[in-house]
């Protein structure tokens, strides 16, 4: 990251700041989201480790485990939805902060700075940044909480199951995204040239 977006960013999460308290909550909705979706198969797989054959069930032992899968599918989208409400409001709520800030600033500039410009060129791109930040807030704040906290819990997981594998998984993953992306930059110019 260059030295002009590490300011960049440092000052848009200035302004993020005072929502502080939705972007924590967030976060511990996102771990509540993801250990409940990497909950769901596994109740799946006892499930159907109880189908033993055709006509062979133990219903008495699936009922429980279905109802337990039902709970989980229902917290892992309560806790969803709310991240959801929380993002927002975060995003938003930042993204209300920005143009307030940039509207004042506009106040105090000079009249030939304005005069130089065409009429609602400035709000046009004041309006129009500030959409773009906010709509990258809360992609962002969705994805990365999200994500990060899944490939977390998917590594926890794995590891509770073989960590001989998980170690495997862990450094072949980041090689392999490697050799990707070796491989797509030499040969991006040749299928070009085709």
């Amino acid at each position: 990251m260059s030295g002009d977006n590490g300011r960049i960013i440092k000052r848009i999460l200035r302004f993020t700041r005072p929502y502080i308290v939705y972007l924590g909550l967030s976060l511990a909705l996102a771990v509540v989201h993801v250990a409940a979706a990497l909950y769901a198969p596994v109740l799946v797989g006892k499930g159907v480790d109880l189908i033993l054959a055709e006509g062979n069930v133990d219903f008495q032992g699936l009922v429980p485990i279905v109802t337990r899968l039902g709970a989980v599918i229902i917290v892992a989208a309560i806790s969803q939805w709310l991240m959801g409400l929380c993002n927002n409001r975060a995003a938003y709520n930042t993204a209300r902060d920005m143009r307030i800030k940039a509207f004042e600033r506009l106040h105090n500039v000079p009249l030939k700075f304005i005069d130089s410009n065409q009429h609602g060129d400035i709000l046009s791109r004041v309006i129009t940044d500030v959409d773009q930040v906010s709509d990258g807030l809360l992609m962002g704040f969705t994805q990365l909480f999200s994500g990060v906290i899944t490939i977390a819990g998917t590594i926890g997981f794995m590891f509770s199951i073989d960590s001989r594998i998980t170690a495997i998984v862990v450094v072949l993953t980041p090689l392999s995204l490697f050799v990707a992306s070796f491989i797509a930059k030499r040969t991006y110019s040749m299928f070009r040239l085709q």
